[in-house]
């Protein structure tokens, strides 16, 4: 398995770092699970809440290899990699999948030891997001929703009789095993626009919005940011919208709008993801 933290290489034959891991490599199987749990009062037993994925803790271990003033430069070098508040890690496994996982800073313990040539490391890095991410060509997905129609007889009516197909909803397919937030972008002229994933049976409607041509709406279910051309239209979300997220599997998304002469149109974009690996 070969690891790339924040661009810097471990385990790879052909890279420069002569870093390699050592076993076990903790933290990429299940996350750890919050559970809201409690006694009965007054009798036997007791209940358990919603669970929810914490915080993943992956632990990397191994040596650099190289002369002193190889060793010193590899040190160097890793210490730098993982400065950052936040960096992508990627794994790409034996098998030749390729994942990756969005970490911070826990600790680097780079002990010094009598080897010249040999000195071990121990790096533990924070995933915020527990979720790890098909990072494959194949894994970010995008797919366009067209407003939902109702077909039929145009009134009043005018020859020759035009009768208009209907449009369903589309269905939006999620790889993954975990339920992932998508972003949604609508483009164009739009009417208080509604998205449901009828597949959970929520819905996001903004209220009282209208748009003109060549406007862009990004609507974020993760981290819950509406934006217009780069602003702020939070007010606009009505009170009974939610923040819904893509099912494993298929879920079926509607776009819907206030207005027959509305133009947009939606794309939603994920990457598919998965529990462990």
């Amino acid at each position: 398995m070969i690891v790339s933290v924040n661009g810097y290489t471990i385990n790879d034959p052909n890279s420069v770092n002569s870093c390699y891991l050592d076993e076990p490599i903790d933290g990429l199987g299940m996350p750890p699970v919050r559970t809201s749990s409690g006694n009965y009062s007054g009798r036997d037993g007791g209940y358990i809440g919603a669970q929810f994925f914490g915080m993943r803790l992956v632990t990397l271990t191994g040596y650099f290899f190289g002369t002193p003033a190889a060793l010193e430069t590899a040190r160097r070098n890793l210490a730098a990699a993982v400065t950052n508040a936040s960096f992508p890690v990627n794994i790409t496994t034996n098998a030749g999948s390729q994942y990756v996982l969005y970490c911070s800073l826990d600790s680097l313990d780079m002990p010094i030891i009598r080897s010249l040539n040999r000195a071990p490391f121990k790096l533990s890095l924070i995933a915020p997001d527990p979720i790890i991410y098909d990072n494959s060509a194949s894994g970010a997905m995008s797919v366009t929703v067209q407003p939902a129609r109702g077909g039929g007889l145009t009134w009043p009516l005018t020859w020759k009789l035009n009768w208009a197909a209907g449009s369903q909803p589309t269905t939006v397919n999620n790889t993954g095993n975990v339920t992932i937030y998508p972003t949604i972008t609508l483009t164009d002229i739009m009417t208080n626009p509604t998205i449901t994933n009828q597949t959970t049976g929520q819905f996001f409607t903004l209220s009282g919005l209208t748009t003109a041509a060549g406007d862009v709406l990004k609507i974020d279910m993760k981290n819950r940011t509406v934006l217009l051309n780069g602003g702020s239209v939070l007010p606009y979300v009505t009170s009974t919208s939610s923040w819904w997220p893509l099912l494993p599997g298929n879920n079926s998304i509607n776009l819907t709008t206030n207005s027959g002469t509305d133009t947009t149109v939606a794309t939603l974009g994920w990457r598919s993801g998965y529990r462990s690996i």
